[in-house]
């Protein structure tokens, strides 16, 4: 009898395990939403690692260079929509534009646009960045196209496939040792041929993300990438970033570091309106915001520095004029994020 018990509780602790290592990604964790910063340190590229469970992934020599910032704006608010037609959400990175439509299912990417605007992709079948829910052992594949334009002439077409893998999961050390446990890795891999009158360009992006539950951007980014023309060689050229806020705020268990802000939605989902309750530790800026599932901002419930102790505040689309639906809240209090989903009926 007590053998038994005994391996009872050892396939229930085994049971519970793996619960805790399962790190899925939606739209409302890691999904695009305006207004959002990504701070990444550059570093030196090195190889990914190994697939699969339980995985150790030592990065802790990692050689830091610059950093920068990635933000995400929302559509009609950046400076390249006037050029697209579709998307709700655009991410800009040295600035270059990423241009996305946001949905509960998927990020899809629709278009492109250079720094200086002389360049864009304007994709007819967009390419799926990511799909909701994910986790590990999921991937998804599929084809995409569309047109190159250089100073909004049609000069050549671009067109090719994708594939995206969740390939791993385990323990990820950046630099300073550094550990973040439960890791998600997901393994992207796009092919893109550049087509023009008279030559054609072969690139071949094979990109590693790697994500913790409660950080909504990737934590780590490798990307090597091949470029072929028709009559060269190949050129290859890597990059590598990590994410400093996660190396700041976050460790091997880091949702202790939210627990103190004991944030409450109640009722959800709700009639008229919805109460949320949290509590401040210290003083800090807070930022209580709450979006449709556009990534558009409906509502900017306080934005301001608020003393500690317990807070209260409430929101109704129908107040608004708005539909009923989800929307998303976010919270910020100082360097701690925290998401919901609202469902007003």
């Amino acid at each position: 009898m007590l053998m038994k018990k005994v391996l009872l509780f050892a396939a229930c602790a085994l049971t519970f395990s793996g619960l805790m290592a399962q790190v899925t990604l939606t739209q409302e964790t890691h999904g695009f939403f305006a207004d959002l910063k990504n701070p990444m340190v550059l570093t030196s590229y090195v190889e990914p690692g190994m697939a699969g469970k339980n995985v150790v992934w030592d990065f802790s020599n990692l050689e830091v260079k610059n950093s920068f910032t990635g933000n995400i704006d929302g559509f009609y608010t950046s400076k390249c929509c006037s050029k697209f037609t579709k998307g709700n959400v655009v991410l800009e990175e040295f600035g270059n534009f990423f241009v996305f439509e946001s949905t509960n299912e998927s990020l899809e990417q629709v278009g492109y646009m250079s720094a200086t605007g002389n360049t864009r992709f304007s994709y007819n079948k967009p390419f799926v960045k990511m799909r909701y829910p994910f986790s590990y052992g999921d991937s998804y594949s599929g084809q995409f196209d569309g047109d190159y334009i250089l100073n909004d002439n049609v000069i050549g077409s671009i067109a090719g496939t994708y594939s995206v893998e969740g390939d791993g999961i385990g323990k990820l050390i950046l630099p300073n040792g550094q550990t973040l446990d439960n890791v998600l890795r997901v393994k992207e891999v796009k092919t893109t041929k550049q087509t023009f009158s008279s030559s054609s360009v072969l690139i071949t992006d094979i990109t590693y993300r790697w994500y913790v539950s409660n950080h909504r951007f990737p934590v780590l980014v490798l990307i090597r990438s091949e470029v072929k023309g028709q009559n060269s060689e190949p050129a290859v050229t890597t990059k590598a970033a990590y994410n400093s806020n996660v190396m700041n705020a976050t460790t091997s268990t880091p949702v202790s570091t939210l627990s103190d802000i004991n944030l409450s939605i109640y009722p959800n989902p709700y009639a008229e309106k919805v109460n949320i309750d949290f509590n401040i530790p210290a003083k800090c800026s807070v930022n209580i915001s709450v979006y449709d599932l556009t990534g558009r901002v409906v509502k900017e419930l306080a934005n301001t520095t608020l003393d500690a102790g317990q807070k209260h505040f409430e929101f109704s689309a129908k107040s608004l004029g708005l539909p009923g639906g989800a929307y998303i809240l976010k919270l910020r209090a100082g360097s701690k994020e925290l998401t919901r989903k609202l469902v007003e009926l």
